[in-house]
């Protein structure tokens, strides 16, 4: 119903917020150390997910 709309939110007037887009990890070159700190590149630690 219009109340429970209106009080969940739905009747704002505007956009939605803008929301940052999420990083799990910095920009880093494939062959650069992993920032995660276990001493192998990039592409042979955390660069291989996804």
């Amino acid at each position: 119903d219009i109340e429970a709309a209106e009080r969940a939110g739905a009747d704002r007037g505007g956009a939605a917020p803008k929301r940052r887009p999420a990083r799990a990890a910095p920009t880093v070159g494939r062959n650069e150390p992993c920032p995660c700190g276990s001493g192998k590149k990039f592409k042979q630690c955390c660069g291989r997910r996804g």
